[in-house]
């Protein structure tokens, strides 16, 4: 019954995460923290190599779809992958340190809403008041135009598990115009990489739980026909629609959850 279990809530985390990009880390850390009990050194470090695991069919998936832009993704990347690698070794590090684990977790929290919320002012941006692809970014040295917001995302994803849907999908809108499916594509492939790194981080302190990881990746590999459907049937506007809801979603869970232990 329990590995039914886990299957079932894989399968709803790989559908989520392989359709909108959401759910790397806003939806898979209060589930293993709520549901399997983890702490939040445990649940960051699980949620990134799960993270990895889930998204290496998705972006295979995408990239057969024509939904990946290869320089694009290529340049964040290039930028993000130090900072995520980086910034995964300090939390690990810092939570080693018993004196600082409580300051550590609560830290995270902060951070994961607070890039929550403004990811979703991005988003909605966007979505309802951003004119057309503006001339200084769609021509500007896209090395130029990503550096910073792709540092700050790297240092996030690192620290928090936050990645894919909450702050890479975003940026990718804003900084690099891309439309809605190809944002998805590109957030899903590049966060397979930077979640590989920053699980890599965080194994060296034996934080991962790689069987529960292993389980739920199973359940999310019974669902890929079912997301591909969805890919090409759904309009753009659908997925605007239900990224933004998952957004929402994962802002008020993070921040109840940020309220109860502060």
């Amino acid at each position: 019954m329990v590995i039914l279990t886990e299957l079932a809530i894989g399968a709803l985390i790989g559908l989520i995460i392989s359709t909108t990009g959401v759910g790397g880390g806003v939806i898979v850390l209060p589930i293993l923290t709520y549901f399997f009990g983890l702490n939040a050194l445990a649940a960051v470090a699980t949620a990134n190599f799960l993270s990895m695991l889930m998204k290496v069919s998705s972006s295979y998936m995408h990239f057969r779809l024509g939904n990946i832009p290869l320089k694009g993704a290529a340049i964040v990347l290039a930028i993000m992958l130090p900072s995520t690698f980086l910034s995964s070794l300090l939390v690990a590090w810092l939570g080693s340190f018993p004196e600082y684990q409580k300051t550590v977790e609560w830290a995270i929290n902060l951070l994961v809403v607070a890039a929550i919320i403004f990811s979703l002012y991005l988003f909605v941006h966007r979505m309802f008041y951003a004119a057309p692809i503006q001339k200084n970014i769609a021509q500007g040295n896209p090395f130029q135009t990503m550096a910073l917001p792709a540092v700050i995302t790297g240092i996030v994803l690192g620290a928090t598990g936050v990645g894919g849907g909450i702050v890479v999908l975003p940026m990718l809108l804003r900084y690099m115009q891309l439309n809605i499916k190809q944002a998805i594509g590109t957030s899903i492939v590049v966060t397979t990489v930077l979640s590989g790194a920053s699980a890599l981080a965080y194994a060296q302190n034996g934080y991962t739980n790689l069987k529960l990881a292993l389980t739920l990746c199973i359940g999310a590999l019974l669902v890929m026909p079912l997301a591909k459907y969805l890919l090409i049937k759904l309009s753009e506007r659908a997925f605007q629609y239900m990224t933004l809801l998952l957004i929402l979603c994962s802002a008020i869970m993070m921040t109840l959850k940020a309220i109860m232990q502060a």
